[in-house]
């Protein structure tokens, strides 16, 4: 199993490729347009911007992330169909039991922002009792705070001794958690650029030429390697 995942990984590096790539290219578009300026991505900036200097000055509150961590891999135990048998959390680390574990389940915490999800619930909930149109940018600093905290802790438990990523695979893990987190960036972009068609059709172009890249190196590379085994044969 742990050499199909590998193999899954490697196939989709090109389509990671394709995302650094498309973020590049819709930044760069972004940035002369001063489209940097709006309201929402100021909002969501100074979001994260506080998160950091949090982050930075300040104790780490690693009880609230083990929570969130936890209680993701025991949301995505439920999504799954499976059952959770037992839930421990604390400062120094936590642990869910289940009847079933997969990539998604031992993954979800290091691409599922748990607390920005929570952030948007509860504006929709408070919203549909008492519309919230005029503190919009009070809901993109939420996000941007939420965001951070996610992108921060998750930056910092991807090491060799996580569990989570031994037993998927690095190669597996590592590809999957940057392709949902870099999703979340591509779609941020492409509302900064305010044309999410346009952004999409970017990011498949970006797509097949990677691939078409990838494939024209691998055919390369096999044929130099043919000519080469010729060669030491006579």
């Amino acid at each position: 199993m742990k050499t199909l995942k590998r193999l899954v990984g490697l196939a989709l590096l090109p389509f990671v490729a394709a995302q650094v790539w498309t973020m590049v290219d819709l930044a760069s578009a972004a940035l002369p347009s001063g489209q940097w300026r709006a309201t929402w991505f100021v909002a969501f900036g100074a979001g994260c911007a506080l998160w950091l200097l949090i982050f930075i000055l300040l104790p780490r509150t690693m009880w609230l992330y083990v929570l969130g961590h936890e209680f993701t891999h025991a949301l995505a135990v439920t999504l799954a169909g499976g059952k959770v048998s037992a839930f421990r959390v604390s400062s120094s680390g936590g642990h869910v039991e289940t009847d079933r574990v997969n990539w998604w389940i031992a993954l979800s915490p290091y691409f599922v922002p748990i607390y920005a999800l929570i952030w948007i619930g509860l504006w929709v909930v408070v919203d549909f009792y008492y519309p919230l149109v005029a503190w919009q940018p009070v809901l993109f600093f939420g996000l941007g705070l939420t965001w951070a905290f996610h992108a921060t802790f998750t930056l910092s438990m991807l090491h060799p001794r996580q569990t989570d990523l031994s037993r998927e695979g690095y190669l597996f893990s590592g590809v999957v958690i940057a392709l949902f987190n870099f999703a979340f960036i591509l779609m941020l972009l492409g509302l900064l650029n305010h044309d999410l068609r346009a952004a999409g059709l970017l990011f498949w172009d970006h797509i097949q030429a990677s691939y078409l890249w990838t494939g024209r190196e691998i055919a390369g590379s096999a044929t130099w390697l043919v000519q080469k085994a010729h060669e030491l044969a006579k």
